[in-house]
């Protein structure tokens, strides 16, 4: 029987939940308009994937040093930093837009990148708070905010675009200037709590029996070292893959004539995949195990790119970016979740950086990879593209042991 959630858990889990919900809103922005305003402010699609390419860099240059500040101070100075940089970065992004500032708008892309890079170290804290056998649930009842945000952000390009038409100003950038109005309330969720969630896992059998805390780090060294690479490249095939995919499907609906709220909703059921179903997926990957959530995951994310790539309506290509989604939620998800299994609660947040790089890195080679592909090949080897990505991992998958 599963241990029972302990009531300051369920507390400290919903306000983490919500601060996704946040974050996920503002990321959103990203994959909806990222494409748009490079090819707004350079002229062609070549570097189409630059949005997404900086954010992930930001991510590469600062995930190590979050995850060694989080280990030192607690979860929750992690989240502050991350907090303060994402609302200044909205704002250089929004005022580069209506500048027509190239230089500032790459600055403020890195400054929200690194903002919403460290508001991740809510995974981290999200790992701390709950024993092996929920982990994987407790990391997917956090994941699940996103899908607020994922209603949120069509709410702000829809309130951006009518304000746009009303003040004759660009609906883009004014979408990128409403993102504060959202992450302010973030700093009351974060300060709500209580304790650090890095205290929770320090004493875990204060608030667990000691039936529920079999420890995935207590195994050898060679078996955990094999077991955490295989997480990481899991994570990062599947983060990169989504990431170019994402990018690229915004043109691909822009040259079918596709107005800017459609693009939104399409990026939001999108999001809807990728976290939507994150409660039963972290159910499945406690009562399975990591290494075939994580499979099916991947498996799942390569037909999702084959059908971006294949498509020729919206409907098509709006199915294959919403399963690209929800392959990386179970990808993804069962990919930190091991990870945190595998690591004590004093390292966790540097191995989730670890994590965090690879990912990130492969965010930022990917999206540029795929604007010159789709520049030079069309979006139907994109797709073969992204399907193989995600199919590479499986090899070493399967010959690691899982804990």
């Amino acid at each position: 029987m599963s241990a029972p959630i302990p009531p300051l858990v369920r507390k400290n889990t919903l306000l983490l939940s919500i601060t996704q919900a946040i974050n996920g809103a503002g990321m959103q922005l990203v994959p909806t308009l990222g494409a748009l305003q490079v090819v707004m402010l350079l002229g062609n699609s070549t570097f189409a994937g630059l949005t997404t390419s900086l954010m992930g860099l930001a991510r590469v240059l600062t995930a190590h040093a979050v995850g060694q500040l989080s280990d030192r101070w607690g979860r929750k100075v992690g989240l502050y930093l991350g907090l303060w940089l994402a609302l200044a970065g909205s704002l250089l992004v929004g005022l580069a837009t209506l500048w027509a500032a190239f230089a500032l708008f790459v600055l403020g892309v890195l400054v929200f990148g690194a903002g919403v890079g460290a508001v991740q170290q809510m995974r981290v804290a999200a790992a701390d708070m709950y024993p092996q056998s929920r982990r994987g649930e407790g990391l997917s009842l956090v994941a699940m905010g996103s899908l607020l945000g994922a209603g949120l952000a069509p709410l702000v390009v829809a309130l951006a675009e009518e304000l746009g038409k009303r003040l004759s100003l660009n609906e883009i950038a004014l979408a990128w200037l409403l993102l504060p109005l959202l992450w302010l309330p973030g700093f009351g969720l974060v300060w709500g709590i209580r304790p650090d969630p890095r205290q929770i896992a320090l004493a875990l059998e204060r608030y667990y029996p000691p039936e529920a805390l079999k420890d995935g780090a207590s195994l050898p060294e060679p078996r955990r070292a094999g077991s955490s690479w295989a997480a990481i490249l899991t994570a990062a095939a599947a983060q990169g893959q989504m990431v170019m995919m994402m990018a690229m499907t915004a043109l691909a609906l822009k040259a079918m004539e596709c107005s800017l709220s459609q693009i939104s909703l399409s990026v939001a059921l999108h999001v809807m995949g990728m976290f939507a179903f994150s409660w039963p997926i972290g159910r499945l990957s406690d009562r399975l195990g990591r290494q075939p959530v994580m499979a099916a995951g991947l498996g799942t994310a390569a037909l999702g790119a084959l059908l971006v790539g294949l498509g020729t309506s919206y409907g098509e290509v709006t199915l294959g970016t919403f399963l690209v989604g929800l392959g990386w939620s179970g990808a993804f998800l069962a990919a930190n979740a091991l990870l945190a299994d595998l690591t004590p609660p004093g390292g966790r947040g540097q191995a989730v950086g670890v994590l965090e790089f690879w990912s990130s890195l492969a965010g930022v080679l990917l999206p540029l990879l795929g604007g010159v592909l789709l520049e030079g090949l069309g979006m139907r080897a994109l797709g073969y593209f992204g399907a193989l990505l995600v199919l590479l991992p499986l090899l070493l998958l399967f010959r690691k042991a899982e804990v």
